[in-house]
């Protein structure tokens, strides 16, 4: 008898540590990217002879044209037809607003009350992909995550037919990203919601819609961790030396690599010199930066771990990224959970150590799943 209540009580303890407590106040967002490579052919169909000029302004407008209206007939509210050869980034924001730089357009949105649609493209230039992105909208995004992917591909396999071009030339990316404060608890947030992570691809195929087999996953977290003026007293910073902040990044590096590895999170990058980290699945681990951006691309299969650490030891940035990249072993049925409370438990204990206040200092973490996968070919279905 006591063997038993031992078992079940394991059995629920385990239960526990596979459901994340996230904040009531915890931010949705949801956004699919479809991106496919316009060819001459496309171009004499769009724009005619007007197509092989200087100027693709004819081929953006009624290209666009088409897709907008489209959307209207399936009852997309927020979509954006996008010709440039740029990166394109969501996040959640109260304020609606579009923020262009040499290399990304930043799309920033309340899901709750935004929609538009919007274009950009240079005449000058045929981009190498265009870029379809759909913006959720409404309530309870993680729950109809599934009816909003399967309205997108539905209305890409009609534009394929009216561009008479092959669906199977069309990439679909499915975002989807939960976002709180680690603190909301101390800051007056009382209520917590309980979520119980899993794959996008489990997700949809309970709610009866199979994604193709040939599918890439990629699922880690971004913490923002502000650099207020308790942390600079941790460390002696010396103005007149080359590199005056590296005490301060080898400091904070240390401390979060040793907190990590005590949760058993192996695959990790800390960021502090002033570049957005883009998070790629690969099958070789690389850091490559780029201009404003930092690509860093991670082995999910077969990686033992490895932990970037990229920063400007000459500047002193406004916040440290910290980013938490998921296994293989991680992202499963039971993993998930278990990821996501440590990664939580591991951010906590290190702003704690680093003297951050959890009523006043904002530690904001980001938690993505992503989807890659390129639609089947009419022609292989036959």
């Amino acid at each position: 008898m006591l063997q038993s209540q031992s078992r079940i009580g394991l059995i629920r303890k385990r239960s526990a540590q596979h459901k994340v407590l996230v904040p009531a106040n915890v931010r949705e967002n949801q956004y699919i990217l479809v991106e496919f490579k316009p060819n001459l052919a496309l171009l004499e169909l769009i724009a005619g002879s007007h197509g092989h000029g200087v100027y693709f302004t004819d081929f953006y407008r009624n290209l666009s044209h088409s897709f907008f209206n489209l959307c209207e007939r399936h009852g997309f509210e927020n979509v954006s037809f996008i010709g440039k050869n740029k990166l394109v980034r969501v996040m959640y924001a109260q304020e609606q607003q579009v923020l262009e730089t040499d290399q990304q357009i930043l799309f920033m949105y309340d899901p709750s009350m935004h929609t538009g649609l919007t274009t950009f493209f240079n005449a000058d230039v045929l981009a190498d992909k265009i870029q379809l992105l759909f913006l959720a909208t409404g309530d309870e995004l993680r729950f109809n995550a599934p009816q909003f992917h399967a309205g997108v591909t539905a209305l890409i396999e009609e534009f394929a037919n009216l561009l008479k071009v092959d669906v199977g030339s069309f990439k679909v990316r499915d975002h989807q990203h939960l976002t709180y404060d680690v603190f909301a608890r101390k800051k007056g947030c009382d209520k917590s919601i309980t979520h119980s992570f899993r794959p996008i691809t489990k997700r949809y195929q309970q709610q009866s819609l199979l994604l193709p087999a040939d599918n890439n996953d990629m699922t880690f977290a971004v913490v923002n961790l502000p650099i207020h003026r308790q942390l600079l007293q941790f460390c002696e910073i010396d103005e007149a030396a080359p590199d005056p902040y590296n005490p301060l990044y080898t400091f904070v590096s240390d401390k979060f690599v040793k907190i990590a590895k005590q949760y058993n999170l192996n695959q990790l990058a800390i960021i502090a010199n002033g570049k957005i980290p883009i998070i790629r699945r690969d099958n070789e681990n690389y850091v490559l930066p780029k201009g404003e951006l930092l690509n860093l691309g991670f082995k999910p299969v077969g990686s033992e771990g490895l932990y970037v650490s990229q920063w400007d030891s000459k500047n002193l940035v406004d916040s440290i990224r910290l980013v938490f990249i998921a296994s293989q072993n991680d992202i499963n049925k039971y993993g998930y959970g278990r990821f996501v409370n440590h990664l939580s438990e591991a951010v906590r204990q290190l702003a704690n150590e680093l003297n951050y206040s959890q009523v006043k200092d904002s530690i904001v973490l980001r938690f993505h799943q992503h989807l890659m996968y390129s639609i089947p070919s009419k022609a292989n279905k036959n």
